[in-house]
Parts: C-alpha cells; structure tokens; sequence
C-alpha cells in the first residue's frame, strides 16, 4: 500500500490519542491507488471543529481556522498542509453550488454520500484499509467517472461538478459513465451560476492537460461558451485561402493540439489568437478570404474575454502582446532577431515565446505551404539561443548618450528622440560599439 508521509501518519496518530476517527479521503486516495503522484492531503473525522481546536492547540503545528464556520480545519506540520473536515451531511443546495444546510454527523458513510464521484468517495486508514461504499476502487480499475448516487442531482447541486467530470474526464483519460455524461450535457447551462475565478481554474487544468482537440470536445458537452466567452464567435468562419485548410475555430483547436509543454500564458495566447478573423473577413474577387487587421481585433476581443475571465492584467497584457505579434513573421536572420529582441525590451522569453506561439499557428495551416515557414522558426529558434548565449542585451536606456548630449551638437524637438532611436538601431545592428565617443563619431559620420 502507499507509504504515507510522516506527517500524515503523525496527524492521524493525533486523532487516535483523542479517541476519534480520521480518515484520508477525496483526491489523495484516488491518486495513490492510481499511481500517481500525491499534492494535496485532505481527511475527514468524527471529531467536531472545537474538537480538534482542543486537542491540536498544544501540539507543534500550525491551525488555520478560517473554515471552521464549515467544519474544517487546515494544519501546518513540518511544511505539509493538511486539511481535515467534520463529517457532514448537505441538504438543499442554492445557485446550484452551495448547501443551504449541512449537519455534522459521526457516520463516515453518510459524509462519502455527498460527495461527486465514486473514485473521490474512498476513505482510507493505514491500520484499517479502504472504506469504499460506492465502489470507487472499481470505477478506477475500469477508468470510469460515475457520480456517486443520481447524476442528474449531483450536477444540479453544484454546477461546478459539470466541470470537474470534465476535467477528471481529460486529465485521467477516464470515460465519463453514460449517465454522467448525459447530466453533464443537459444541465451545462447551469454554468452561468459559477464564478468565473472558479471556471477558470478548471479550465486552465484542462488546457495544461494537453487534451488533443479540447475546443471541440468542450463544445461537444455543450459548455465552452461558459468557459471561454466570445469563442462561439470564430466557429463555421471559413478560410479560403491556399494557405488554410480549416475554418478558423479547427484552425485554433488544431494549434492547441501543438501547444505541448507551453506555459499558460502561451497556451491561451494561442486559444485567442484569431478571435478577430470573426469581424475582419472579406472576399475578394477571386473568392480569397482575407483578414485585414485582425491582430489588433483579437486583441480588442482577448482583452475584453480575459478581463471577464478574471485573470490579472498583467497575466493579460502579457497574452495581448503575444496575439499583437503572432502574424509578423518571424525571421532566421541576426539583425531581425536583434531587432525583435529590441523591440521586446530584451525580453528573450518573450521572444521564445513568440517563437513557439507561430510555430503551432503553422502547424494549424495547409501543411503544403507551412513547411517552409516551419523551417525557417526552427532555424530562428536556434539563432536565438545562440545570441542568448552570446551575452547580447543592450535596452534603450542602457545607450551611452543621451538628450544632453545631443542637446549640445544642437538637436531639438523631436530631432533628440529620432537620433537617439537611429544611434540605438546601429548598435542593435551591430555597426557601431555602445561607447559614448564610438556613438558621437559615428553620428558625425551620419552627417
């Protein structure tokens, strides 16, 4: 059986000393017994929240009790947080996410009752084994999401649950049992009473997940509108062009399916890097599709759809910048990536990022035509890393002139800044050292 962390054995020891009962439950259990790794320890008792106040408050660890009002207690022993919940029972949900009434109870059984799926209702004790009503050990031997008790209510109590059988569904590579399923399906449009802070967590496990063809799954259950909004948007908006192969929405979902290993921030820049394709097209007299300005749109409506989603502006304006570039095409050339580099501000993860974020837009695209540029990226990879290598990082404050001194070789106005932006560009470009007397000469040159 999994060998527990010593600070879990020693709060379970804890709970034996007062003559009460402790068990592990939840997501703990699900993945030891599945192999996998363990982050989070969570544990359910008998013993009332006072309780444990009572019996831990002279021990060496640390209580939050910012819970409590519920029945729970977090405990802080040697760096492990842990959390422990009275048994409880739940009555009456409002808003389809939260129980008007719940009851503490001393039955173990009753408390694994109200809980989502079988695979997350086990209990376990090291000197006594699984405590599995529901048959949880047998759902994750036949890799399946059933809800524990009716579907239908299950969902209906806490829409939340429509997510996380979605979630469990990709992250685990688990089916969803047919009646999971079909509750999933019929009641998606309860997701509108579910924070978005709460909806993007779950979603953003799902795109780490690296889930092949994830858009088209999520609206297959009926709920990517909720999780992403404005996305219904590019769905059917077609592409003719010898370049594009796919409409625009498969075009996306296809680029997401070559987002492997890419942060979070990259993986939603691709997500809504062609949302603007939907207000830009036009046909031409030849029947060609084109997209005139729709970096700047999806821009516009990537802003709007994150700010919604509630992730932080900065997160934000790192994604927007990304989308704002995607379409300039990248070169395998020094003085361009120098160049990019500068404009970056000298940012090379950004540029890196850039990088990939073109790599997977290309592998979305008529691979006919996309070969060529996926070469040239591969090659433009390479050659960052070697400038990367070479210690290269001059940023336009670290120019060694500055206003005063072409104040004094008589610049003014908007004269200062054009100089100072050429001088810049030829140290970027390597024609001149960043060297003040190196700089005056060569602008004397220039004249």
């Amino acid at each position: 059986m999994y060998e527990l962390p010593q600070q879990v054995r020693w709060l379970l020891q804890q709970f034996k000393a007062a003559s009460h009962s402790c068990y592990l439950v939840g997501g703990c259990v699900r993945d030891f017994l599945s192999g996998r790794d363990v982050h989070d320890y969570d544990f359910a008792t008998d013993a009332l929240p006072e309780e444990m106040i009572h019996f831990l408050s002279e021990q060496p660890c640390q209580l939050i009790d910012t819970g409590i009002k519920y029945g729970t207690l977090i405990i802080i022993y040697r760096s492990l947080r842990m959390e422990v919940t009275t048994y409880r029972t739940e009555q009456a949900y409002y808003n389809h996410r939260m129980p008007k009434h719940f009851h503490f109870t001393d039955d173990l059984t009753a408390d694994l009752a109200r809980r989502d799926f079988t695979i997350n209702a086990i209990a376990y004790h090291p000197d006594i084994g699984l405590i599995d009503p529901f048959h949880g050990q047998a759902d994750l031997h036949k890799q399946i999401i059933r809800c524990v008790g009716n579907s239908e209510q299950r969902m209906q109590e806490d829409a939340l649950r429509i997510l996380r059988a979605i979630r469990f569904h990709f992250t685990l590579n688990f089916s969803l049992d047919p009646a999971c399923e079909a509750a999933v399906i019929k009641n998606a449009s309860l997701l509108k009473h579910i924070s978005q802070e709460r909806i993007q967590a779950e979603f953003q496990k799902m795109l780490m997940s690296d889930t092949l063809d994830l858009l088209h799954k999520l609206r297959s259950f009926q709920v990517l509108s909720y999780i992403v909004p404005g996305i219904r948007e590019i769905v059917h908006i077609t592409q003719e062009s010898k370049w594009h192969c796919y409409d625009v929405f498969t075009h996306t979902d296809i680029a997401l399916n070559n987002t492997s290993g890419f942060s979070l921030i990259e993986k939603l820049a691709v997500v809504f890097h062609d949302f603007g394709k939907a207000h830009c097209k036009h046909l031409d007299s030849q029947g060609n599709a084109h997209f005139p300005n729709h970096q700047a749109e999806s821009c516009y409506m990537a802003k709007q759809a994150l700010y919604e989603m509630k992730y932080p502006k900065q997160m934000i304006q790192e994604i927007v910048q990304l989308i704002a570039l995607h379409d300039d095409y990248i070169k395998a050339d020094e003085i361009y990536l120098r160049r990019l580099l500068a404009k970056l501000d000298m940012n090379y993860e950004t540029a890196f990022s850039l990088i990939r974020i073109q790599y997977a837009d290309a592998c979305a695209k008529n691979p006919v035509y996309a070969e060529n540029q996926l070469q040239i990226l591969r090659q433009s990879q390479k050659l960052l890393h070697k400038i990367k290598q070479s210690g290269f990082s001059i940023k336009r404050s670290d120019l060694a002139v500055n206003g005063n001194d072409m104040i004094k070789l008589g610049y003014r106005g908007h004269e200062i800044k054009e100089v100072l932006d050429w001088l810049y560009e030829q140290v970027i470009d390597q024609c001149v050292n960043n060297q003040k007397n190196a700089l005056l000469t060569h602008l004397k040159l220039k004249k």
